[in-house]
């Protein structure tokens, strides 16, 4: 954990986004390339670059000792633009995230008041869409600071993707390998079938970027819709306990080009 005060420096940095200063060592565009034509392929899509896609089904969402039930809308664009309303027993919870694009990162909670909440920067920088990260690593989508590596995987049945975000005009070097820190995910990836099986990242509260709470997410029954393949079974586990724990059974597909197409079930 770092220090208390190199702490507030780069929270204070992310948080101004001081970003035409001296500059951190970039990753040249070649050895980026090199690195994402290593990767493996991941099983998503057979009709083109998708833009966007729309999942609704069922939810049970979980903290502590509540524990409700109902519907989700989850929504992913391929610039990492997304959204999550929640309709569950008490009410309405909605979650979203900017654009990779923007020049500040941006990320929003609301619950069943509809009081909208602006998390603290240092939440908003992860490498990828939680529920659906197969949309930002299509290839030209995500951030354009993104590099991809391949990673140790305890598991011989899965390949790991590394992903963080190397920000080149930052402030220092010490805030560039931080919000490399925060925007770390890593993805595993099953071998056989090349799909996502799990995703491992790492949420920070508010008023603590030091602190480092685990999440995983769980992704299964895939199923293929309009020619792209999603999990219908997604769970979010933060801190090891299940929080959210989906069902996907509608899915709404936006190709870059030319037009939407839909389904509401899947194609065997």
């Amino acid at each position: 954990m770092k220090s208390l005060v190199s702490l507030l420096v780069v929270c204070s940095a992310l948080n101004t986004l001081a970003l035409q200063n001296s500059k951190a060592t970039p990753v040249t565009p070649t050895a980026a390339t090199a690195i994402q034509s290593a990767l493996p392929s991941i099983t998503f899509s057979s009709v083109g670059a998708v833009s966007g896609v729309q999942m609704t089904g069922t939810a049970n969402w979980t903290y502590g000792s509540d524990q409700q039930t109902g519907t989700v809308t989850l929504q992913a664009n391929a610039n990492g633009q997304s959204r999550m309303l929640l309709q569950l027993t008490s009410g309405s919870r909605i979650e979203t995230q900017n654009p990779f694009s923007d020049s500040q990162r941006q990320c929003t909670w609301s619950g069943p008041d509809s009081v909208v909440h602006n998390s603290a920067v240092h939440r908003c920088w992860v490498d990828g869409v939680w529920f659906l990260p197969a949309i930002t690593m299509q290839a030209g989508a995500g951030a354009l600071d993104d590099v991809a590596s391949i990673a140790q995987s305890s598991d011989p049945g899965r390949i790991r993707i590394h992903r963080e975000r190397h920000v080149i005009d930052v402030n220092s070097t010490q805030t560039g390998q931080f919000i490399a820190q925060l925007s770390a995910i890593d993805l595993d990836i099953d071998s056989t079938t090349n799909q996502p099986v799990q995703l491992a990242f790492t949420e920070h509260p508010d008023n603590d970027a030091g602190i480092d709470l685990p999440v995983e997410i769980r992704y299964g029954g895939y199923s293929t819709f309009s020619g792209v393949t999603v999990p219908t079974h997604i769970q979010k586990f933060i801190n090891h306990a299940l929080v959210v724990d989906l069902q996907i059974s509608a899915v709404q597909v936006q190709l870059a080009t030319p037009t939407i197409a839909s389904t509401s079930t899947p194609l065997n």
